[in-house]
């Protein structure tokens, strides 16, 4: 950590008047119409923590396919390294029996059908004839039980039907979503269970899986590098999607996944990677120009941009020493543009246009 120096009060007090001379005591907080033409410099720090995990490239879903029914595997119609497509088919069964199934089902409704109408009409028929005594009441009531039942035979022949097509449908894998086939299990031929995997699909695009300690606290969003030991040249930025919310028993370590932000298409599943965090030092310090500085209430401050970059908030920083035409200051993070100068004429959140950027303090 770097040491804070104690500054003279005739030092502090003649830097900050270099660097606010004419600026009033305490501007009014209020947006201008018209936007301020400004130069701009980048802040990089030299120093920062970095931390390095071991880990495995890995897909982010590893799909694990196989039929719902058991059966002969017909057709396997993909081979490791395809690239295949939501919907796309996989592999087949014989479905020989399926379809007799099928064709089955369909006679036993035809049948139960012609049955139930016929049924149907009868007991229509002979609706009213016992009020005249051409019938007996018993032999209406009967009439219309034997039509309720064939109307439930009908409707069981149907549901059949409907089973014995979800059978044969059952006999067609497909890819649920697009992804990478990784592993054939079984061959054409092979007799397979129901729920047995057939193939493996990574989807999802590849990640970067690591055991993070329990003293490692980190946010979803973080940004790291991860690199190969099989392609030490390939460098890709990687950024944290999740961090496991236990830790395993024994080792006390929770499992993080890193989402890479280029394409290793080249670089096989299950390759060792590593993955290094660089943790910004909060009280690393940066030279920025005088004429950055700006001072409100007797605090030193800068002017830094917005994400945006056309808008302008006052960041207060801890002036640590004054060297020449810049000082050293702490409390700005890696990478924030500031205004390099004029900012004695700004305001919070004024709109700015940027005309130029000065080279980067550390």
């Amino acid at each position: 950590m770097p040491k804070i120096f104690t500054l003279p009060a005739g030092l502090l007090a003649a830097g900050l008047t270099l660097a606010c001379a004419g600026c009033s005591p305490a501007p009014v907080a209020t947006p201008l119409s018209d936007a301020t033409l400004v130069d701009v410099v980048t802040i990089h720090h030299a120093g920062g923590r970095s931390s390095a995990f071991d880990g495995i490239l890995r897909p982010r879903r590893d799909l694990a396919l196989g039929f719902k029914t058991g059966g002969r595997l017909l057709a396997l119609t993909v081979q490791v390294g395809d690239h295949v497509r939501a919907g796309q088919v996989l592999a087949r069964l014989s479905h020989t029996a399926a379809i007799a199934d099928s064709g089955q089902a369909r006679a036993d409704l035809s049948a139960a059908t012609a049955e139930a109408m016929r049924a149907g009409d009868a007991a229509q028929r002979a609706s009213g004839l016992d009020g005249i005594g051409a019938l007996s009441a018993a032999e209406v009531r009967d009439r219309a039980l034997v039509a309720s039942a064939a109307a439930a035979k009908r409707d069981a022949a149907r549901a059949a039907l409907a089973r014995s097509r979800a059978t044969l449908a059952d006999a067609i894998l497909v890819a649920p979503e697009d992804g990478v086939v990784t592993e054939r299990a079984v061959e054409p031929g092979s007799v397979v269970d129901a729920g047995s995997i057939v193939v493996r699909v990574a989807a999802g695009g590849p990640e970067i899986e690591v055991r993070l300690p329990e003293r490692a606290h980190l946010t979803v969003g973080t940004m790291a590098e991860a690199s190969f030991w099989s392609a030490p040249e390939t460098i890709a930025e990687a950024r944290l999607r999740l961090v496991g919310p236990a830790a395993d028993g024994t080792l006390r370590l929770r499992t993080a996944r890193f989402t890479l932000l280029r394409d290793v298409a080249a670089i096989p599943f299950n390759s060792s990677a590593t993955v290094t965090l660089r943790t910004p030092d909060t009280d690393a310090t940066v030279r920025v120009p005088m004429t950055a500085l700006g001072a409100l209430g007797g605090r030193p401050h800068v002017w830094s941009l917005s994400t945006a970059g056309d808008r302008v908030h006052r960041t207060p920083v801890r002036l640590v020493d004054l060297r020449g035409d810049d000082a050293i200051v702490s409390g700005l993070r890696d990478g924030e543009r500031i205004v390099a100068s004029g900012g004695d004429t700004l305001s919070e959140g004024q709109r700015v246009v940027l005309t130029g950027v000065v080279p980067g303090g550390n």
